[in-house]
């Protein structure tokens, strides 16, 4: 896994992107709501000029992305990386936010802690860590606080939210086990130049974004870019950076910080209300980075 001081960089990488991206989530309620912007718009528009932002980086690691273009295989997996994971992630997320808010959409979206901690526990045949549990436990009761308002037995999300958050979340592990190789490989932003591209030139076909402009000012545009170049280009950085020093599992656990950048910067910014229980919720969440940093053992 590397050094503790390259695991020590992973856990900030994480956490700090992680934070970006909740006020870039924030951002995305703005657009979603006041300009009546499509997910399908947002997504596809973004990440293909993210793409082109990651090409323009690229420029001192131009082989590494003329070698990925002329192996089929590699291809292959970052084209299943962009569609499946980056894409399917980011428009799931969009949509979860049109039909609830930023910050419970991101916090639905932290259940893919669970899904990724069986998934590691599987392919490395092994029974969860003690701080694992824990933390997944802190993470899994942040979630049910923020969803039912305190009311265990009512769902206070609509179905519509509940279903494309559960989507986020199973996309959040697909591209998050399937960045790993490749970026060891040949590092984070020539892999996120082809995913980004790849995912949104896949859905502009489909969805023909230039046939469904919308009506944008200058606030909206500025908005917009900074979606794509803080909310995409640096995150996206950061937070790969930190799955390759820290692993997977802890990566993702610290990115539970997320939904808590995101209900505050909703609350002060859109003025969005929430609940005491929703409030002890992001407390358990705060509680599950806590508890990460706090530990030096790396179990990827």
């Amino acid at each position: 896994m590397g050094t503790a001081k390259n695991t020590e960089r992973g856990y900030w990488c994480a956490a700090s992107g992680a934070a970006v991206w909740g006020l870039s989530g924030v951002a995305g309620q703005f657009l979603l709501s006041q300009y009546n912007v499509s997910p399908y718009w947002l997504t596809s528009v973004r990440m293909i000029c993210a793409g082109m932002v990651f090409f323009l980086l690229t420029v001192r690691n131009l082989k590494a992305v003329g070698t990925i273009v002329r192996h089929p295989k590699e291809l292959g997996t970052i084209a299943v990386y962009g569609i499946f994971g980056l894409m399917l992630n980011q428009l799931a997320y969009f949509f979860s936010i049109s039909y609830s808010n930023a910050g419970t959409a991101t916090v639905l979206q932290t259940l893919c802690v669970v899904m990724l901690a069986v998934v590691v526990c599987i392919t490395r045949k092994r029974l969860p860590y003690g701080r694992e549990v824990l933390s997944v436990l802190l993470a899994l009761l942040g979630v049910v606080l923020i969803a039912t308002h305190g009311k265990i037995t009512e769902l206070v999300l609509s179905e519509k939210a509940l279903g494309w958050g559960l989507l986020d979340a199973a996309s959040c592990v697909v591209y998050t086990m399937l960045s790993l190789k490749p970026v060891r490989k040949w590092g984070n932003v020539p892999v996120n130049a082809l995913g980004m591209l790849t995912g949104g030139m896949f859905l502009a076909v489909i969805f023909r974004f230039w046939e469904h402009m919308p009506h944008l000012d200058v606030t909206a545009w500025l908005v917009f870019a900074g979606i794509v170049l803080f909310g995409t280009v640096l995150t996206y950085m950061l937070f790969l950076q930190g799955i390759r020093d820290a692993g997977p599992l802890n990566a993702t656990l610290l990115a539970t910080i997320e939904p808590v950048s995101s209900s505050v910067c909703s609350a002060v910014l859109l003025g969005t209300v929430f609940t005491v229980p929703e409030w002890i919720g992001l407390i358990c969440i705060v509680a599950t980075v806590f508890l990460i940093v706090a530990q030096r053992r790396v179990t990827g």
